[in-house]
């Protein structure tokens, strides 16, 4: 289970998240929404490790975490199948979620090669080609059309199976499509 207890996180001293507490189920899908600016990325962040909260605590079950990016993030000089391997991902498990994504063409190909929503996709078949316990997902649709969207969220919940899912998104069909309970923020 993932658990916050009255965490706060600010910049600059301005508060992005107050006295948030809330458990996450340890197997399951939960989608956060909520306005922008409700501090919906800064929470995975927090989730993620790559923040620490300015007070109050977050106990993890100590799971590896993979996760998908607001931005892509993929490196420039490296082809998308070598994005995908740098992570330590098997080369057939990388091939396979291209393939499944619909972007198999694209392996060979640079990030600069490739249109937004091809890029969105490797993103996606980055994370879900790690090795981890939860899967964390920050408007993993961007971009895409409505299509890719139903194939890349039957994908991700496939995937995902038992584990842990934690999704922000805008959209309450994107977190019906994941299977998500949805949690305001």
């Amino acid at each position: 289970m993932i658990r916050l207890d009255h965490v706060y996180k600010g910049f600059n001293g301005n508060a992005v998240l107050e006295d948030i507490s809330l458990a996450l189920p340890e197997k399951g899908f939960c989608a956060i929404t909520g306005r922008s600016g409700r501090g919906k990325t800064t929470l995975l962040y927090l989730i993620a490790g790559l923040y620490k909260p300015d007070r109050g605590s977050i106990q993890r079950n100590g799971e590896t975490i993979s996760m998908v990016f607001q931005e892509d993030r993929l490196l420039p000089f490296k082809t998308v199948l070598e994005n995908i391997t740098l992570i330590g991902a098997e080369k057939e498990t990388a091939l396979y979620m291209l393939a499944q994504l619909g972007i198999a063409e694209a392996a060979d190909k640079y990030p600069s090669e490739l249109s937004g929503g091809m890029r969105r996709r490797a993103a996606i078949a980055r994370a879900l080609s790690a090795e981890y316990g939860c899967l964390i997902l920050d408007e993993p649709f961007a971009g895409l059309d409505k299509e890719n969207i139903e194939r890349a969220a039957a994908l991700i919940s496939e995937s995902v199976g038992e584990r842990t899912l934690i999704a922000v998104t805008h959209s309450e069909r994107e977190a019906e499509l994941l299977g998500a309970e949805i949690i305001m923020l």
